[in-house]
């Protein structure tokens, strides 16, 4: 009867470990499997990630591409703006000229700010602020007018002149809020205070630029200058 017992305990525990091996077994195979399909699932993803790194690159030379087109295209206007200037004072001096009076070669507005900007290149800064002021004096509405505000208050600023730099970006601050100058003035209005014992104020208007224009070149310098005041 023990015997019996014995043997049937002993069948019993064979067929439990016989089963333990079989299900083990197939968990085995289970991970196996699962490894297998997370090894896919890897690869795919990585495969999906040099995609988009390719798409990525190829992006960022587009946009550098479009940036050199855009900047092209500024040019462009620049240019056009110059002609328009031209064109429109040309006509003025025509329509405005008497009969009587001999005909003689209109200055043209282009020709102004060329040579102001020439003698600003060239660091003769005071002849350089009397030649903006010349053209804006003759031609404040023009085309090149927001400009030439901007690079009269270079020249100031080139002569140590700060005080007056400053009044002339906040001409064109004021003049036109809207001028797409804003943030380059702005900047240098700021800069241009700054030794003037006007920190507090500076800050404001380099905080205005990042918070206004955070994509604009002129706010990574913003975030410069500002740390420079801290």
């Amino acid at each position: 009867m023990k015997k019996s017992i014995i043997i049937s305990i002993f069948m019993a525990g064979s067929g439990f470990l016989l089963s333990g091996c079989i299900a083990s077994e197939r968990d085995m195979s289970t991970l196996k499997l699962q490894l297998q399909e997370l090894n896919t699932t890897i690869v795919q993803m990585q495969s999906n990630q040099a995609e988009l790194a390719s798409k990525m690159e190829e992006l960022n030379q587009n946009l550098s591409v479009s940036n050199e087109n855009f900047s092209q295209l500024d040019g462009q206007f620049s240019n056009l703006s110059a002609k328009l200037d031209d064109l429109s004072a040309v006509v003025r001096q025509v329509a405005e000229k008497k009969p009587e009076q001999k005909q003689v070669q209109p200055v043209l507005p282009s020709d102004l700010f060329s040579q102001a900007k020439s003698l600003l290149d060239k660091g003769e800064n005071e002849q350089a602020v009397e030649g903006f002021k010349l053209y804006l004096s003759k031609y404040p509405e023009s085309e090149q007018a927001e400009q030439a505000y901007i690079f009269m208050g270079d020249a100031y600023a080139a002569a140590g002149q700060t005080k007056q730099a400053a009044i002339a970006y906040a001409t064109l601050l004021q003049k036109n809020p809207k001028s797409k100058l804003i943030p380059s003035a702005r900047l240098k209005y700021a800069l241009s205070i700054v030794p003037l014992g006007k920190k507090d104020e500076a800050k404001k208007y380099l905080s205005s630029i990042i918070k206004d224009f955070p994509s604009a070149p002129e706010a990574t310098q913003a975030k410069t200058e500002l740390s420079n005041l801290k």
